[in-house]
């Protein structure tokens, strides 16, 4: 049996990182604990989640922009020791790598303004990239990290090719919207649903509803992310909550993507929904235990002893 590649069409950033005990006021200076800076951005993310998880078994393809610059450079080495095929990831000129100014709060919560840079200026030449590679494609992640017209685009390929799509709908974008049914599986977080159902996702029954109302703009199946919560899955025979992994969280940066990744992955590997959805909450929960974005993504070896246990 030929084995279907893992494609990531999306975003890449250089995470600024400052843990802090307080967000400030507007003329505040805090005195802060701790900087770094680590490769980061939704795709980039998800696409070092999967491949952490595929162990070469898999192949991962990215599809996305650089700047001509030194985060551009650091973020196409790591992707590459993570064995991420990047043929297809440009370097463009004039502009900068996509950055994201990160504060985390001791709980682990975290509050992130983005300059998109390089990947605003993913195109219709890029369409043409993934289409050279869709043959071969088993699932295709995207975020919402990247110009709408081209979010749109890709959408209507994949659905036109039979390709299963994951969206996790990042920033939220009205506009978008009415190109869900386009997609198998959207993964939007407590605020985001909460954006596209107009309904405050709070707790169980309110996610419940949330993921209704999504799923009536055509997905076909919703999966709204709890947090410590777990997450409500909405589909054609299923409606439940599956709870989470009770783990002591360092940082929730990345948990969202971690999600996607190892969801995508299942898919690939032809496990159930629910199985994937397992496997995705057990790699989000061990990605909470540390710091970083994709240097928190486990190995397929640990999340498999992690689950057992």
């Amino acid at each position: 049996m030929i084995k279907k590649d893992i494609i990531v069409f999306g975003s890449l950033n250089m995470d600024l990182v400052v843990n802090t005990t307080k967000f400030p006021n507007l003329g505040e200076t805090i005195v802060c604990d701790k900087f770094y800076t680590a490769p980061g951005g939704k795709g980039g993310n998800q696409a070092v989640a999967a491949a952490r998880l595929a162990s070469q078994e898999y192949k991962v393809k990215f599809i996305g922009r650089v700047g001509e610059d030194i985060f551009g450079q650091e973020i196409l080495k790591n992707l590459k020791s993570e064995n991420i095929d990047t043929s297809f990831v440009k370097i463009t000129k004039n502009i900068s790598t996509g950055i994201a100014s990160i504060f985390i709060m001791p709980s682990g919560e975290n509050s992130v303004n983005a300059v998109y840079g390089a990947n605003y200026e993913i195109d219709k030449s890029q369409i043409n990239d993934f289409e050279k590679i869709s043959d071969n494609a088993g699932v295709l992640l995207l975020q919402q990290e990247i110009p709408d017209t081209t979010l749109k685009l890709i959408l209507k390929t994949a659905h036109k090719k039979q390709i299963p799509v994951i969206l996790d709908p990042a920033p939220y974008k009205e506009n978008v919207i009415e190109f869900y049914k386009n997609i198998n599986i959207i993964t939007p977080n407590e605020i985001e649903a909460s954006s596209i159902s107009n309904t405050e996702v709070k707790d169980i029954p309110s996610a419940k509803k949330a993921a209704r109302f999504i799923r009536n703009l055509g997905c076909d199946n919703v999966i709204i992310t709890l947090g410590a919560k777990g997450i409500w899955i909405e589909g054609e025979n299923i409606s439940e909550h599956v709870k989470s992994f009770k783990v002591k969280a360092k940082s929730s940066v990345g948990a969202g993507d971690a999600f996607n990744g190892a969801l995508g992955y299942g898919i690939v590997k032809n496990n159930n929904l629910l199985d994937s959805i397992e496997l995705a909450i057990a790699t989000s929960s061990m990605s909470v235990t540390r710091e970083g974005a994709q240097n928190s993504m486990p190995l397929i070896g640990e999340v498999i002893e992690f689950i057992n246990s």
